[in-house]
C-alpha cells in the first residue's frame, strides 16, 4: 500500500510552511530590531517578542505543517479531518503572531488571546494527529512524534497560563520557570519532533541502508525521556534532577549526532546542499550543548552564567531553523512534485522527467544557505560577546534567507505551471 494515499490536500501543508516562511522572515526583522536589548537584558519583551517570532511563528508552523503532511505517511493512516486541520492553520498562524506583537507592544491582552488561539489550534492539531501517530509497529520515529506532540500540549499549557499570569499575577514568572517553558518547547516539542522525523527523511533523501537504527532510537527515547525531567528540574529549581534530565538529553541528542553520522557513511547518493543545512545544523546544536554544559555545571559568575544561558537557548533555535530550512528545500519540492504530475505535469521545460531540480532554483538555494550560515553564525557570536550589531546582523541575514527562500520554492512551481500552459495553448 502506499502510504502517500493517506495524505491531506496539497495545500494544507503547504499553508503552514508558508506561514513560516513569514515567520521566519519575522524572526529576522524582529532579532534586527532588538539587537541593543538583546545583549543587555534579554528578558526584555522586545526580545521575548523575537524569541516568539522564532520558535511560534517560524519553528512551530513549519514543523505543524511538515507533521500534516508525514504523520500520516509514517502512521500510513489519515489524519481525521482535514477541516480540522484547516482550523488548526486558521487559529494557530494569527495566534502566532499575536504574541509575540503583544510581547513588542507590551499588550498583555493580546498576548493573552494569542495565547488562547494558539493553545486551540495545538490541542485541535493534537486530536487531528492522533489517528495516524497511534499506529503500532512503526518504531521509534512514531513514538517520538507522539511525544513531541504530547509535549507541544503541554508547552502550550505553560505558555497560555504564563500569559494569563502576566494580567493576574498568580505567582512570579523567575527566570528558571520561564527556561522550563523554553526548554520543553524547544527539546520536547521541536527537537524530539525532527530527531523522530529525522529518521525518515536522512535515510531516504541519501538512499542510506543502515545495518540498524539503534542510534536514532535511542536519541528517540532519551530526549522524549529527559526533556520532562529537565523541564521539571528548572520549574521547581532543582539542579538534581536538571541534572538527570540534561545528562539524558545531551545523551540522546549524542546518539541523534552518530544516526546522522551513520547515515552518511552509508549513503548511495552524494551529498548535496540539504546535507549542508544539516551539518551546518548539527555544529549549532553541538554548541548548545556545550554552552548549556558549563552554564549548568561551571563556577562562574552570574552575569556569565546568563549569557551562556542565552547563548544554548539560541543556538537550539538555529539548530532548527537551519534544519528546517535545509528539509524545506526538500519538503516543498517533494509535496508540489506529486500535485504538478496530478496535474498533467511531465516533464520540465529540458524535456526531462519531472524533477524535484526543476522546482528549486540551485544558485538561488545556495545563497539562501550562505545568509543562513552567515546570520546563525554571528548571532551566536553577537549573543556571546554582547555585540549589538552581531545580532543586527544576523537579523539581516537571517530574514534575507526567508525572503529568498520563500521566493525560490514559491515561483518554482508557479513558473513551471506557466510553462505547461503555454506549452499547452501552442
Amino acid at each position: 500500500m502506499d502510504p502517500t494515499q493517506n495524505v491531506p490536500p496539497a495545500w494544507l501543508p503547504l499553508g503552514f510552511l508558508a506561514a513560516a516562511g513569514a515567520g521566519l522572515i519575522g524572526f529576522g526583522v524582529a532579532m534586527m530590531v532588538t539587537a541593543p536589548t538583546a545583549v543587555t537584558f534579554p528578558r526584555d519583551d522586545h526580545v521575548l517578542a523575537a524569541v516568539h517570532f522564532g520558535v511560534l511563528a517560524f519553528l512551530s508552523a513549519a514543523v505543524l505543517g511538515a507533521l500534516h503532511q508525514f504523520g500520516p505517511v509514517v502512521g500510513a493512516k489519515p489524519l481525521r479531518s482535514v477541516p480540522a486541520g484547516v482550523l488548526t492553520g486558521v487559529l494557530f498562524v494569527p495566534g502566532a503572531w499575536l504574541i509575540p506583537l503583544g510581547f513588542a507592544t507590551r499588550h498583555t491582552g493580546v498576548v493573552q488571546l494569542g495565547g488562547v488561539l494558539a493553545t486551540t489550534a495545538v490541542c485541535t492539531a493534537a486530536w487531528n494527529l492522533s489517528r495516524p501517530l497511534s499506529a503500532t509497529g512503526k518504531g521509534a520515529p512514531i513514538v517520538g512524534l507522539r511525544l513531541a506532540v504530547a509535549y507541544l500540549v503541554v508547552t502550550a499549557g505553560f505558555g497560555v497560563t504564563y500569559a494569563f499570569d502576566r494580567g493576574f499575577y498568580w505567582f512570579p514568572l523567575l527566570s528558571d520557570r520561564v527556561l522550563a517553558h523554553a526548554h520543553l518547547g524547544l527539546i520536547g516539542w521541536l527537537g524530539l519532533a525532527y530527531v523522530a522525523v529525522a529518521e525518515k527523511l536522512w535515510p531516504m533523501f541519501l538512499l542510506a541502508h543502515r545495518p540498524h537504527a539503534r542510534a536514532g532510537e535511542r536519541a528517540v527515547w532519551l530526549v522524549g525521556t529527559g526533556a520532562p525531567i529537565v523541564t521539571l528540574g528548572l520549574l521547581f529549581s532543582s539542579q538534581p534532577v536538571t541534572i538527570v534530565g540534561g545528562a539524558l538529553v545531551v545523551a540522546g541528542l549524542g546518539f541523534h549526532l552518530a544516526s546522522l553520522a551513520s547515515v552518511i557513511a552509508h549513503r548511495r547518493r552524494s551529498l548535496e546542499l540539504l546535507h549542508g543545512f544539516v551539518l551546518a545544523s548539527a555544529a549549532f546544536l553541538a554548541i548548545a550543548i556545550m554552552t548549556g554544559i558549563v552554564a549548568g555545571l561551571a563556577p562562574i559568575d552570574t552575569e556569565l552564567r546568563t549569557r551562556l544561558v542565552v547563548t544554548e537557548v539560541f543556538s537550539l533555535i538555529l539548530w532548527l531553523t537551519l534544519a528546517v530550512i535545509g528539509h524545506s528545500h526538500k519538503i516543498v519540492p517533494f509535496i508540489t512534485w506529486n500535485r504538478l504530475r496530478s496535474r498533467g505535469i511531465m516533464k520540465g521545460p529540458d524535456g526531462r522527467a519531472l524533477l524535484f531540480a526543476h522546482l528549486v532554483n540551485d544558485t538561488a538555494a545556495r545563497v539562501t544557505f550562505g545568509a543562513a550560515v552567515v546570520g546563525a553564525g554571528a548571532g551566536v557570536l553577537g549573543v556571546l560577546t554582547a555585540t549589538s550589531w552581531l545580532v543586527r546582523g544576523a537579523g539581516i541575514s537571517l530574514g534575507l534567507a526567508g525572503v529568498l527562500a520563500v521566493a525560490n520554492l514559491v515561483s518554482g512551481p508557479l513558473l513551471m505551471i506557466r510553462w505547461h500552459d503555454q506549452q499547452q495553448e501552442a
